[in-house]
């Protein structure tokens, strides 16, 4: 029968074990989940499945044959493909050029840039997506480039594909299209797939078989039927899912109103009302280009404010810049923690007190002794783990992001905006993220979150409000109304 087998996979770096023995089946036709916490080994597992790393033991082999994969070129001539978190798209090229990238059609050694052209218009419309191919990838939405690069993968003369987190940066209309697409794929061209991911109820979804990793070792299998959500939750994080809402729950009452917002309008935000409380997280829905990311960066003075008032705590705010917004009590939390959250070569101790260093000066000159023990004693408290000393970037991405929290916590605001808090985490992480948040806002501090998780808002959140393109105009309603479906229908339906 045809496959892709790992067997008996083992990986270390500098004599310190990452994987230990595992075992990984993918057929032609299925789609196979792939579990775990950050750090767990999947990460490490794929890149040996794709060529990118070498085994110390175990074999592969493809359809019967043990193959030895010396790079990711040599992987891709057998038929084997990787779609990594980070994205490899080249900016400066056009999107056709990324979609035929190593395939491009030529004659007499030119480029037919016209027949290129009209195939990605076509291919693209059938995802969805209607674009300008001619117009290079760099100024594009994330989601956009997440999906052309998943789509040129698809596309390519694959058997077997891995997709390390495909939907971290979608909303949940996208992400299930997009997963349809994966599906069907799958089926009619007989795709063997691998889909990494922390959002397990759109992913399974689509899943014939799911496996989890704990510690460099299978702690859960399972096929068909007998994939289920609950068991693969406990097999990462035991009995903690769900604790949060119980929580809120409890918690209930908030009190004054800390953020009152008033036909705020800037770049491409076009007008919103908005109330928030205190010891309340209030949560900020809408699809990809809605406008709550750029409320949250406008309150913070990273875009211009064209109209529309701001009161904090009953006194006027007027959004600058976000030294102005730090020394109004405001913290914020990008999306995108690797462009503009920390400083990659900065230690994370370096990095939670990079808003708070005057808080340490003396005579003119940095304390770095009590920065330092400050910053560890907030990471400490959040349960940050790996070298804290080492640059940022070597953490994972869990643990990098409990940095940026860290930095929250330090600065002592009292109003805290959240983009996207838990992007790229793992499950494991997102619960400890969730714990943060919650006492955050049980301390009175007001939280605004945005996420594109359905779930995510509907267990952590107090109440919920719509954007839509561009506008928030409907008051936010308590989180006990909602569902996910209705969630979606709202996000869809025509603008009041």
């Amino acid at each position: 029968m045809s496959s892709y087998k790992a067997t008996g996979i083992t990986k270390s770096f500098a004599g310190v074990g990452v994987l230990h023995g595992i075992d990984l089946t993918v057929t032609p036709g299925t789609i196979h989940g792939l579990f775990g916490h950050n750090g767990a080994g999947k990460s490490t597992l794929l890149k040996i499945l794709a060529g990118a790393l070498p085994q110390d033991a175990g074999t592969l082999s493809v359809d019967g044959e043990t193959v030895s994969l010396s790079s990711p070129r040599e992987a891709l001539a057998k038929g084997i493909g990787c779609v990594y978190q980070e994205l490899r798209l080249i900016p400066n090229l056009t999107v056709a050029e990324n979609l035929f990238l190593g395939r491009e059609i030529t004659a007499r050694g030119l480029k037919r840039t016209a027949e290129m052209n009209d195939y990605s218009r076509s291919l693209l419309a059938g995802y969805g997506l209607h674009l300008d191919v001619t117009r290079t990838v760099q100024g594009l939405s994330h989601p956009e480039k997440q999906l052309i690069e998943v789509i040129a993968n698809l596309e390519g003369k694959v058997r077997y594909l891995f997709l390390d987190e495909p939907t971290t940066a979608l909303d949940g209309n996208q992400s299930a299209e997009l997963l349809a697409h994966v599906r069907r794929i799958a089926l009619e061209r007989q795709i063997g797939m691998v889909l990494v991911s922390h959002k397990l109820d759109e992913v399974l979804t689509v899943c014939d078989e799911a496996t989890v990793l704990s510690g460099g070792r299978v702690v859960y299998h399972a096929v068909g039927d007998a994939v289920g959500k609950g068991a693969i939750v406990d097999a990462i994080v035991g009995d903690a899912h769900g604790k949060h809402v119980a929580s809120r729950r409890k918690a209930g009452e908030t009190g004054d109103v800390c953020l009152r917002v008033a036909g705020l309008a800037g770049s491409r935000l076009k007008g919103a009302d908005l109330e928030a409380r205190s010891g309340e997280v209030l949560g900020l829905y809408g699809l990809v280009g809605s406008g709550r990311t750029r409320f949250l960066r406008t309150l913070y003075g990273m875009e211009p404010v064209t109209a529309g008032t701001v009161d904090i705590r009953g006194r006027r705010y007027t959004p600058s810049t976000p030294t102005r917004a730090i020394e109004s009590g405001i913290a914020f939390l990008t999306e995108e923690r690797k462009v503009d959250g920390f400083v990659p070569l900065m230690s994370s101790l370096q990095n939670v007190v990079l808003s708070t260093l005057k808080r340490y000066r003396r005579n003119g000159l940095v304390d770095l002794g009590a920065a330092r023990a400050a910053a560890r004693s907030t990471l400490a408290s959040i349960g940050t783990r790996g070298r804290l000393e080492a640059p940022t970037k070597s953490l994972s991405g869990g643990n990098q992001q409990k940095v940026l929290l860290g930095r929250i916590i330090e600065q002592d605001a009292d109003l805290i905006l959240l983009d996207e808090p838990t992007k790229g985490v793992d499950i494991g992480a997102k619960s400890d993220i969730y714990d943060i948040i919650r006492r955050l806002a049980d301390e009175g501090r007001c939280i605004v979150v945005v996420s594109s998780e359905e779930e995510e808002l509907i267990e952590i959140c107090d109440r919920i409000a719509i954007f839509q393109n561009g506008y928030c105009n409907r008051p936010p309603k308590p989180v006990t109304e909602w569902t996910l479906g209705k969630l979606r229908e709202a996000a869809w339906a025509p603008a009041a």
